[in-house]
């Protein structure tokens, strides 16, 4: 006994073999697709997140230093925004090389605190004093689909650390040398 399939009848009894196709490209169309979209665009969201925090984690840890030492032997004041090296430079090569590569400065906000104490810099920590560096990018600029479906503006993130400074000392200049 052989089984054959029977076609779909609408209410004039005659057969329809189309509609199931017809069916499911409406469904794809109406729901599937938008949430295929809206997934792609929560991953470049995370993506960008993470980014973004490794970022901060960058320069904050350029400012955790106060100072550094260039090779011919001067000591650099690291600043936020001017000089070099400066947290924001610092902050903005590393997007760029994660591969954000439409921001320009004017893209991004790079903004740096001490939590306990004064001052505005980061050379004018002290040795274990919290401060935050705190960096956002204009979403607009990194994300990959333009439905506005997510649109948080911008993609924020804080790091909070501590000044690595070293506690101040002098050379003994007298001692021999060999």
């Amino acid at each position: 006994m052989r089984l054959t399939p029977v076609a779909r009848r609408g209410p004039t009894g005659l057969a329809r073999p189309g509609v199931a196709a017809v069916e499911m490209g409406f469904t794809f169309m109406v729901f599937l697709a938008p949430l295929m979209i809206g997934i792609w665009e929560v991953g470049r969201m995370v993506q960008v997140q993470q980014i973004v925090s490794n970022a901060a984690r960058e320069g904050a840890r350029l400012a955790g230093q106060g100072t550094t030492i260039r090779s011919d032997g001067t000591i650099t004041q690291i600043q936020t925004s001017t000089g070099t090296p400066n947290v924001r430079d610092v902050v903005y090569q590393y997007l760029l090389a994660s591969g954000l590569t439409g921001l320009t400065l004017s893209d991004i906000e790079v903004l740096f605190a001490f939590t306990g104490g004064s001052g505005t810099e980061p050379y004018q920590g002290i040795k274990n004093q919290p401060f935050s560096v705190t960096v956002r990018v204009k979403w607009e600029k990194v994300r990959w689909v333009n439905l506005g479906l997510i649109n948080p503006g911008w993609i924020t993130f804080t790091v909070n650390w501590r000044m690595l400074v070293d506690d101040p000392f002098t050379v003994n200049e007298t001692l021999p040398t060999f």
